[in-house]
């Protein structure tokens, strides 16, 4: 199934959280080859459509709104590493907001109403996940959520995005940023370095290990780190706790890390996977 709309109860969910908290959303889109013949824009493609029709009508919106509408981020997807059947994304964009409370005003206002439209017809699939600055009370919040149809945690050589078989054909040099997204284990799994663990302090010792002994070999920092709260379009089990970027250098740096099967895959990757039940990592081009 695919998620294109925002439904009234996905809006309706947001108020009984912290009108006054800034938000950010990130969304990943997937465009339709052309947009749905019912907005009447003749053979014009998803992507012009989202971005000629739709994204270009929220800037007035949100200026007159006083929602303090920012873009964080937004690039290319290249490939993604760890997805579910589908998730072969286009495009990742990131806008912030001031408050929640600015955001459902924006989303809720007469005239955006009238815009979303060409963001429904210019979509075949997306997501778009709610996310918070600050650590949120209760933080994991998802352990008794239901458990994921689909979980991702690491199948080396089984990528369904086949964009990632052709990353050797991309350029070696360019920076490279990762989202990722995870879902964090109550406990760690045993005999992987990070014994008798919550999932949480599990991944920062992944996290933490990663950063400070791969910044200067693969030029790794987490540009980003954010608290998702809910996943307002897409499926009901595709929860997480935290997402982060993390840039790289250059893509070959990267690659190093990833297949470093002296360090990295024995004493790194294994404390990731024993403190998570569900994960995505996703591909964009990087900026120095």
């Amino acid at each position: 199934m695919d998620h294109v709309a925002l439904t009234d109860q996905a809006i309706e969910s947001m108020r009984d959280r912290d009108p006054d908290e800034p938000v950010a959303m990130i969304n990943l889109l997937k465009f339709r080859d052309t947009a749905d013949s019912d907005l009447g824009l003749g053979s014009i493609s998803g992507r012009d459509c989202y971005f000629g029709h739709y994204i270009a009508g929220v800037p007035p919106i949100a200026n007159r709104l006083g929602t303090g509408h920012s873009p964080l981020y937004l690039n290319e997807v290249n490939s993604c590493f760890f997805a579910s059947v589908g998730e072969n994304w286009d495009y990742l964009l990131i806008p912030q907001y001031r408050s929640r409370r600015s955001f459902i005003e924006m989303i809720t206002d007469p005239q955006y109403q009238e815009l979303l439209k060409y963001r429904s017809g210019s979509l075949i699939n997306s997501r778009l996940i709610e996310c918070v600055n600050q650590e949120p009370k209760g933080y994991p919040l998802h352990l008794d959520a239901p458990l994921p149809s689909d979980p991702i945690i690491e199948q080396p050589g089984l990528f369904r995005d086949s964009r990632v078989n052709e990353i050797n054909n991309r350029d070696g040099g360019q920076p490279t940023d990762m989202l990722n997204l995870v879902r964090l284990a109550g406990t760690t799994k045993p005999a992987c370095g990070v014994d008798n663990m919550t999932g949480a302090q599990g991944y920062e010792e992944y996290r933490k290990g990663v950063t400070e002994l791969y910044a200067e070999r693969a030029g790794v920092e987490v540009t980003w780190r954010t608290f998702p709260v809910a996943t307002l379009i897409g499926p009901p089990d595709e929860v997480w706790d935290e997402a982060l970027m993390y840039h790289y250098l250059s893509r070959s740096q990267m690659l190093s890390m990833f297949t470093d099967y002296d360090d990295y895959r024995v004493n790194h990757l294994p404390k990731r996977n024993a403190s998570i039940i569900d994960s995505r990592l996703i591909e964009t081009s990087g900026n120095d």
